[in-house]
């Protein structure tokens, strides 16, 4: 069982949001007492880190048209800053799949 789930953050351009939804979401994580692991990246970059992702964190317009393995689970980002909510949802899916992840 995984003790550790990856988390990816995914922008449309790498102008930097999803560095601060990274960054915001990792406190959140800590909060909840989820052991993961956090990178961010561009639309276009997103193919060399899908295989290591676990939970990718995107727009729902970015996601269009994308395509995931089965084992990868998607939060849809709406507010970037809303760092404690989307580490909920992080955290709703530790629960079902991964638990070892919690601390």
């Amino acid at each position: 069982m995984k003790d550790q789930v990856n988390v990816l953050f995914v922008c449309g351009y790498g102008l930097g949001s999803s560095a601060v939804a990274e960054m915001l979401v990792k406190k959140g994580l800590v909060a909840e007492g989820v052991n993961a692991e956090v990178k961010h990246t561009a639309v276009g970059e997103l193919n060399s880190l899908k295989d290591w992702a676990d939970v990718v964190a995107i727009s729902k317009k970015l996601a269009e048209g994308l395509t995931f393995d089965e084992n990868t689970h998607l939060v849809e980002v709406v507010n970037i800053m809303d760092g404690a909510g989307i580490a909920k949802q992080i955290a709703g899916i530790v629960d079902e799949y991964y638990p070892a992840a919690r601390k």
